[in-house]
């Protein structure tokens, strides 16, 4: 492999004019930064944080000039500069994610700077600033991914399982990548080249200068520490689970001052997460994506202090120390829990078909990504599934694939989706909707190349070529974790308020003296919320609604 780094310079930087991406400074705002900062002073060509580091300081600068560089194996660009009077950084300064750029001084510079425990608290005394900053940093980080800076790369076949899962990862944990894909992009062969590596020995996942070759999911959630490091703590809530429910539970249980851990099996957002389009959510009048919604939310929580922990599924609950909830973690870490909200949610349903075992997440998935509507371009697929998720999951297909077959075993979407979605849908001249039909096997020569659709009322089967398959039908409760110590209606939902109440198993309520609040289980200081939970309604608006309604159960709980 080479080992001269070229030096490059990007055709265009970002315009220091930009108010959204560069808001300056007042002198008042400087002043009052200057009383609670650090100074610090950089010489030209040192380094005031590195690219991919974690927990980056939040640095303001009072003179000077930064370059920004994007470190890729073998080559610096120079992306940007950043002047006197703004800030460094985008959304990682706030996480703590893997910095997405390097910051060099290009000139003497002096800055302010923050760690992120001092910023978050400043923040919190100061609305105006917190506004102006989270709206800058935002705003940084789709420009990053727009134009490809200090994006990862994942270069890999397309019907790699290991490379799917480990892009899927990537994009709902919300951490920018850009998939080359061997078959098709001439610019992955020019990659692979340069880094002397044969297309047998991927996927290859590349990150800044480091190159991680046929990669886990596993692996890359150690590589960029998306589990938090917390065995043996104590918190006054868990939750369990980080979709809408348990973000809203991480917002309100940080704003409440509860020390809050969300630990989450794979990515925050869960199945609304996927959503290309969520527009029956209140105050979002033209809608939101839910890759958009889950990034607010988890902005939202961290302001708060909650921490959020990825790739961090809970094994077991048992009874702890001092009356506390142990739980116990995949890893081996466990945490101590004052109360907890299980928001564990529900994973779509596979589908019995055959052969789908083989091509599931090689060709046949349960989500479709905001960055499927490009990857399908000029293809043919399949939707299975008649439901809103189904629905929006076509429409945005619709937008790069030839053809998309929306596949049901009914007679019409009328009684399962909503109205404007399937006046969308009939609008669409590449969207056919194939009624009283069912998928019966998926086939392909190294990858899925064509799918069997049976019909239900003469048992015809039609082959039809397909690129991909995309299957929502339904939802099963992720309960693995509580099946043995909570209470479970017969399809296997959490039991809650007067359901738990009136158990008479094993596992009963035991305290005389009151009876369960509305979303409590029959384990006292233990909630559900959510789609886990028996009787929810399964929308974003709701799941939301219990979180924050669980967490205020839990404040009661704990002020005794």
């Amino acid at each position: 492999m080479a080992t001269t780094v070229q030096q490059l310079r990007a055709d265009r930087f970002p315009d220091l004019d930009d108010e959204l991406m560069f808001p300056r400074m007042s002198a008042a705002k400087l002043e009052r930064l200057a009383q609670h900062g650090t100074h610090r002073s950089f010489a030209p060509g040192e380094t005031l944080y590195a690219q991919g580091e974690r927990d980056a300081p939040f640095l303001v600068i009072r003179r000077g000039l930064v370059r920004i560089l994007d470190r890729k194996p073998g080559k610096d660009v120079w992306i940007a500069v950043a002047d006197a009077g703004t800030f460094l950084g985008d959304i990682a300064t706030f996480t703590g994610e893997p910095a997405i750029a390097e910051c060099v001084a290009e000139k003497p510079t002096d800055v302010i700077a923050f760690e992120r425990p001092e910023l978050r608290r400043m923040l919190a005394s100061w609305p105006e600033l917190a506004e102006l900053l989270l709206r800058a940093m935002m705003a940084r980080r789709e420009w990053h991914v727009s134009s490809g800076y200090g994006v990862l790369r994942l270069i890999a076949p397309r019907g790699s399982r290991r490379a799917f899962d480990v892009r899927d990862l990537l994009e709902r944990n919300l951490i920018p990548v850009r998939w080359y894909d061997v078959d098709t992009d001439d610019e992955s062969a020019a990659m692979l080249e340069w880094l002397r590596i044969p297309r047998e020995e991927t996927p290859v996942l590349v990150r800044t200068t480091s190159v991680l070759r046929n990669p886990s999911a596993a692996q890359v959630a150690r590589e960029l520490g998306l589990r938090a490091e917390i065995d043996g703590e104590r918190f006054d809530v868990v939750v369990l689970g980080g979709g809408p429910a348990g973000l809203a539970a991480a917002v309100h249980g940080g704003a409440e001052g509860l020390r809050t851990l969300v630990a989450e099996a794979w990515a925050p957002g869960g199945q609304a997460g996927t959503s290309t389009r969520i527009e029956n959510y209140i105050g979002f009048p033209t809608g939101i994506s839910g890759t958009e919604l889950t990034r607010k939310a988890t902005l939202q929580a961290r302001r708060f202090d909650a921490i959020l922990s990825s790739f961090h599924r809970a094994v077991e609950l048992a009874r702890g120390e001092e009356g506390l909830v142990r739980i116990d973690l995949d890893d081996g870490q466990h945490a101590l829990a004052r109360t907890v909200v299980v928001a564990t949610g529900a994973r779509w349903r596979t589908i019995d078909a055959d052969n789908v075992e083989r091509f599931t997440n090689a060709g046949v998935y349960h989500a479709a990504m905001p960055t499927d509507a490009e990857r399908c371009r000029g293809q043919d697929v399949i939707v299975v599934g008649g439901g809103n998720s189904a629905g929006q999951a076509a429409l945005h297909l619709s937008l790069g694939a030839r053809s998309v077959r929306v596949v049901i075993r009914g007679e019409g979407l009328a009684t399962t989706m909503s109205r404007y979605l399937v006046e969308r849908i009939e609008s669409r001249p590449n969207i056919e909707l194939v009624t009283r039909t069912e998928l019966s096997a998926v086939d392909g020569n190294g990858r899925l190349e064509h799918a069997d659709l049976r019909n239900r009322d003469d048992g015809t089967i039609e082959r039809v070529p397909t690129f991909a398959i995309f299957v929502m039908i339904g939802a099963e409760p992720c309960t693995e974790a509580v099946r043995l110590i909570l209470e479970l209606d017969e399809a296997g939902y959490v039991l809650c308020g007067d359901g738990a109440a009136d158990c008479r198993g094993p596992n009963r309520w035991p305290e005389r003296d009151r009876r369960p609040q509305l979303l409590e289980t029959v384990w006292p200081g233990v909630f559900a919320a959510g789609d886990v939970r028996a009787g929810a309604s399964k929308r974003v608006a709701s799941a939301v609604g219990d979180g924050s309604l669980a967490v205020r159960f839990a404040h009661e709980v704990l002020q005794g």
